[in-house]
């Protein structure tokens, strides 16, 4: 077997870089990419990364695929950390559910999990959106607002966090690990 080297701080790095281009592009473009989520949502019912690629017709959006891969993935994180998600009971596969609401318009997001995760975003129906207003299953209607504060509190919370560098050479020794034999 070759030997592999994996360099932590470098894999560490990357990751903390991945981070920070999602919390500035929410910070800085989330609320224009959720009324164009919310318009597109509107006007097709429903709204994923391939609908960039595929969809016909295109949606017409201001952000790339994965700025929108961001949206969905830590709007579903917030949610699962702050209120928790329902699920369909209809649906065969494991799923969750979250529902953001910006300017009196509710979309949700669909996770389903078979041999993959697939998510995207939709259009609650009348009768879920009622439940969302009316009952106690309102405690799943996130403020849109709240979840970008959020991100921002995130955001320079970690940038009081002494540098990366520092921390991982602490870790590290400033070594790289060796992985594999032979």
């Amino acid at each position: 077997m070759k030997n592999a080297e994996f360099n932590v701080a470098s894999f560490l790095e990357d990751y903390k870089r991945r981070d920070e281009i999602q919390r500035d592009f929410i910070i800085h473009e989330g609320y224009t990419a959720i009324e164009e989520i919310i318009r597109e949502v509107n006007q097709r019912g429903s709204l994923n990364e391939a609908d960039i690629y595929y969809g016909t017709p295109k949606p017409q959006l201001s952000f790339s695929d994965v700025e929108l891969g961001y949206m969905l993935t830590s709007m579903m994180e917030y949610a699962t950390n702050h209120v928790g998600n329902p699920v369909d009971e209809e649906c065969e596969f494991e799923n969750k559910l979250a529902y953001f609401e910006y300017k009196d318009e509710i979309v949700q997001i669909f996770e389903v999990y078979g041999q993959g995760t697939e998510s995207w975003f939709s259009k609650p129906s009348d009768e879920t959106i009622d439940k969302l207003n009316k009952t106690a299953y309102g405690v799943y209607l996130i403020q849109f607002d709240d979840y970008i504060n959020y991100t921002k509190n995130k955001d320079s919370e970690s940038k009081k966090v002494s540098s990366s560098n520092t921390i991982l050479n602490d870790i590290t020794g400033g070594y790289t690990v060796g992985i594999g034999s032979k």
